[in-house]
């Protein structure tokens, strides 16, 4: 009995040391790569590997599900102290399935500089984030309505907090003691109650700004609590998110430093900055990029505003041997469209005579090189290269492509500086609106002593904004707005914004009356789609003529047109003579009167003109005068109007190409006589040809009369403004100047 007694002491003994001995008593129920796990029905918990052990250090990954024993567990929680006091954890990412996040659960992670706790989450426990000392930022998602006591309490570091737009209680002191406090961005409509005045420290009243919906300023600041702080923000959310570089390659100690931009552009948010390697590039709060050592990483910048809108940039570090004098560069951007192909420019500048160079071409997913019949569409530039330089290109196994420019017998290339190939890129349809990072990698150039030169990465972002058809100004409608966009595309005046594919409504490549026409009829309602036929020039369906009448001061020119078909639309380009102006133009009898008649000075005598109904009214009649041109000044003998670049459109935006032509402009004030003899007004003054010597008898409009000899061919005379009589040999002339 003494022996079965001594027994049962010993053992509770080492029940009772191995509770309290590290690594003894484990807390776990399996093990999934490097994170541990409890087990409730078909769910996990994240946990801890023993009560004593500090189970995680580094960079962590939370997975939505695990499988253990041929089973799968859907992740929903991170238990109660479950990394409490894992100094050596860097980051977490924390998954949209956990919906609880226990008391404790982060305490004292020093070294955990932020976190997104996501939708999911809807407890978020008591000293979660309690004594986080390098937390700087926290987002805490929409789900959460009660933020517990303490729960980030001591995060002396934090300088960036968003509330979810639930949040609705703070309890007692959850960011109290976080004297570095300066944005608090507040999603919830209406104030969320605090517990007292300490749920925030008291500093954070005086020094940091709270940015809220411009609509919930006013209930803020009436608020007994939210009312004590100082200075308050509206709160416009950020649509996008870009960076000014989408690859930078450093050096070893070099820092570069990355700007972000908004859309739209009054969108206040603080940012996240991370770094996926900071063994290889740090980045502090600002952007600010600062190469560590050898290797890559990607520096993402989050919007603290709730939207969880992020850019990013891939950062590679090199040795010291990387140069900067012989380099390609790229545009920082591209505008492009989901569908289309665009073209991206490589340039060089070279301070050596370089005669050979390689690159690696990385595209994003998506984004594709084009090709024709096999072969990739790299346009090089004659300017650049050498007449024994030869493009050769491959696509890797790794799914880059590599450009290689040689030259057998090591000519260099021309010049020091400009545009060298150009790629041609397909954006896949379907492409969601954003930014892609298309770089050069592994950029090497040898000069013509077969010296060899690394030169950094380079990269371009192709900015994906893809609008629907019709919306020209970008506005996400389509309304009259776009139909003045499109008008005043037409009529070379440049509208800012313009967005050519959405403006071509037809999708044939161009803007024209066309694409006018279509966006009549989306904004009416109606989606009729284009012709298939081509614009044919020699379609006679549409045939314009013109005639002429002058007075000697002013011509009218009048466009007559013939149609077989009804029209709605129609644009053209007419040309004025030397010594012309256009003093107006108006459309006659066939116009309807929702049709109106734009015009606008191309230069060099150019005019186009734009008959358009903004209800797409069809032009009246079949047959007869369109347009009346009133054009000041004398014209020259024998000159002509030109019309062409004549398109008119019907309302089902087939489009019909009338054929060019003139139209005489020759000065009906002349004056012919039998005997050869001339006389008319140009310029102002008094022409007289005559084939011999002749008396000129000139009576001015004040009644003044001066005779003057006309020697044998064309003789001018100065004359005032007016009525002017003209007798030569016997005849008379009355000309109007």
């Amino acid at each position: 009995m003494k022996t079965k007694s001594f027994l049962r002491k010993i053992t509770a003994t080492m029940v009772t040391v191995a509770a309290i001995l590290p690594g003894v008593m484990l807390a776990y129920d399996f093990k999934e790569g490097n994170i541990y796990y409890d087990i409730s029905g078909s769910e996990a918990t994240v946990t801890r590997q023993s009560e004593s052990a500090a189970s995680y250090t580094g960079d962590v990954v939370i997975p939505t599900s695990v499988v253990h024993d041929g089973v799968e567990y859907a992740v929903t929680a991170i238990g109660n102290s479950a990394f409490y006091g894992c100094h050596g954890l860097t980051s977490v990412e924390i998954p949209n399935t956990i919906v609880r996040i226990g008391d404790h659960a982060f305490r004292s992670c020093g070294q955990l500089q932020s976190v997104i706790i996501p939708n999911s989450v809807t407890y978020l426990g008591r000293c979660s984030f309690h004594s986080c000392t390098g937390l700087k930022s926290v987002v805490i998602g929409d789900a959460v309505q009660v933020v517990d006591e303490y729960a980030f309490q001591y995060c002396s570091r934090l300088t960036d907090v968003v509330l979810g737009q639930s949040v609705n209680m703070l309890k007692i002191k959850t960011f109290y003691d976080c004297y570095s406090l300066t944005n608090i961005t507040c999603l919830a409509p209406e104030p969320p109650a605090m517990y007292a005045w300490y749920s925030f420290d008291e500093t954070n009243y005086n020094v940091a700004t709270v940015h809220v919906q411009g609509s919930s300023i006013e209930a803020y600041k009436a608020d007994e609590l939210w009312g004590q702080f100082r200075n308050f923000v509206s709160l416009t959310k950020a649509t996008g998110l870009t960076l000014d570089k989408a690859l930078v390659s450093l050096n070893a100690g070099e820092q570069v430093r990355l700007q972000p931009t908004f859309e739209p552009a009054d969108a206040s948010s603080a940012l996240q900055w991370t770094s996926s390697n900071a063994n290889v590039a740090q980045v502090d709060n600002s952007g600010l990029v600062t190469a560590m050592g050898a290797g890559e990483t990607v520096i993402k910048a989050t919007a603290l505003d709730g939207t969880g809108l992020t850019a990013q940039c891939v950062v590679r570090v090199y040795s010291s041997s990387v140069q900067g004098d012989n380099v390609l560069t790229m545009p920082a951007t591209i505008d492009t469209e989901s569908g289309k192909t665009c073209r991206v420019p490589v340039a060089m500048r070279n301070v050596a005579g370089i005669s050979a160079m390689q690159c690696d071409i990385v595209l994003p997913e998506g984004i594709e090189l084009a090709q024709a019949d096999g072969n990739y569409l790299i346009e090089t530039n004659d300017d650049r290269m050498a007449t024994s330089h030869n493009l050769i290109v491959r696509k890797l196994a790794n799914g880059a492509v590599r450009l290689l420019i040689t030259s057998p017998v090591a000519e260099a290339f021309n010049g020091n500086e400009g545009e060298l190939f150009v790629l041609s890129l397909n954006v896949a349809p379907g492409t969601s609106n954003g930014a892609y990072a298309v770089a050069l990698v592994n950029v090497v150039m040898a000069d013509v002593n077969a010296l060899t030169y690394h030169a950094p990465d380079v990269s371009t972002q192709l900015i994906v904004d893809t609008k629907m058809k019709g919306d020209a100004n970008g506005d996400g409608m389509v309304n009259v707005g776009d139909y003045v966009t499109i008008a005043n595309y037409i009529l070379e005046l440049n509208p800012q914004p313009f967005f050519f594919s959405a403006a071509d409504v037809d999708g044939n490549e161009e803007v024209n009356v066309g694409d006018l026409v279509g966006v009549t009829n989306i904004m009416m309602g109606i989606e009729d789609e284009p012709a298939d036929d081509p614009v044919n020039p020699d379609d006679d369906a549409v045939m314009l003529s013109g005639s002429t009448s002058s007075d000697g001061l002013q011509s009218t020119v009048t466009i007559d047109m013939s149609n077989t078909v009804p029209l709605t639309a129609m644009q053209m380009d007419v040309t004025i003579p030397d010594g012309m102006m256009l003093n107006s133009a108006r459309l006659s009898g066939r116009g309807s009167s929702s049709h109106a008649l734009k015009t606008v000075d191309l230069g060099n005598g150019r005019v186009r003109l734009l008959a358009s109904s903004s209800i797409n009214d069809v032009l009246g009649g079949t047959d007869g005068s369109l347009v009346e041109i009133v054009l000041d000044g004398t014209p020259a003998i024998h000159s002509t109007m030109s019309v062409d670049n004549i398109v008119a459109a019907e309302q089902d935006m087939t489009l019909h190409a009338a054929k060019a032509f003139k139209v005489g402009s020759d000065n009906s004030s002349v004056k012919e006589f039998g005997s050869a003899v001339r006389i008319y007004a140009q310029d102002g003054n008094v022409v007289v040809e005559t084939p011999a010597d002749a008396q000129v008898e000139l009576i001015a409009p004040n009644g003044m009369t001066r005779v003057v000899t006309a020697k044998s061919g064309l003789n001018t005379y100065p004359a005032e403004r007016g009525i002017c009589i003209v007798r030569v040999a016997g005849q008379v002339a009355k000309l109007r100047l």
